[in-house]
């Protein structure tokens, strides 16, 4: 098996671990939402706070900033584009480059934001398990009728966890590959088909697999789910980290402000 980490849950007792899945979920939407209208200070706290969370977590910071670092070149495309394309009506920096000082903030604090929110997603899918989540999605469905919770909880799960499955397979494909010395093949396309080819079938086999799985331990759409209450504890800390994410936020205090005075 690969040794890859993204996107695989990491088995622990810490505090993330025990923190209700409904909790965590609920929090990770609220810092995505967060991260989108926060500025310089406040992403460097929440940075420092994810530090935090990796000590408590005691996940493996150094792989799974390892694993991070994959995604450094689309996070640098997103750069670019930001930086060379911003429409703003300031001088460029230089007579020959067309780029902003306002154009390269926006750029940087765009790849932050989307940094953290990958940071503290990988986090959120180290300390839950898909069973756990599973639940928590058809949890906050199930109140509205005619909609398939359980089927869409069940697909959700499977996406995360076949995602890394599948990032797993295409490595140790592409590592049987190379030590077929396929990627001294000088045909771009022979090389796709002994690479695509094995990963296609692989997964369909594990695919099949897991279907008959779930037939042999008679997966039911229509079983109910009773979940306990949500420990007060549990919710406290999520009180605590919409707060905080309310204060930092610029933009959505006022914007909570002025619909609560409307209601009111």
């Amino acid at each position: 098996m690969a040794g890859r980490l993204a996107f695989h849950y990491f088995p622990g007792r810490s505090l993330l671990h025990r923190w209700d899945a409904r909790c965590k979920f609920l929090g990770l939407l609220v810092l995505t939402i967060g991260f989108l209208h926060m500025g310089t200070l406040a992403l460097t706290l929440f940075s420092a706070l994810f530090a935090v969370a990796l000590t408590i977590g005691g996940l493996p910071w150094r792989a799974l900033l390892k694993e991070l670092t994959g995604w450094l070149f689309f996070l640098g495309i997103i750069f670019l584009l930001q930086a060379f394309f911003y429409p703003g009506s300031e001088p460029p920096l230089f007579s020959w480059l067309p780029l902003s000082s306002k154009g390269l903030h926006l750029a940087v604090l765009t790849c932050w934001r989307l940094l953290l929110i990958l940071c503290y997603a990988t986090v959120f899918t180290f300390v839950t398990r898909p069973k756990d989540l599973q639940d928590a999605i058809v949890w906050f469905l199930n109140p509205f009728p005619f909609v398939p919770a359980r089927r869409i909880a069940f697909m959700m799960t499977l996406t995360l966890r076949f995602l890394p499955l599948i990032l797993d397979q295409a490595e140790e494909v592409g590592m049987a590959g190379r030590s077929r010395l396929s990627n001294q093949r000088k045909n771009p396309i022979l090389r796709a088909k002994y690479f695509v080819l094995p990963l296609f079938r692989r997964s369909l086999i594990r695919a099949d697999e897991l279907a008959l799985a779930l037939a042999a331990r008679g997966y039911r759409e229509d079983l109910p789910v009773h979940l306990p209450g949500i420990p007060k504890g549990h919710l406290m800390a999520l009180f605590l980290l919409l707060l905080g994410v309310l204060l930092c936020s610029q933009g959505i205090a006022e914007h909570v402000m002025k619909m609560v005075k409307t209601l009111i």
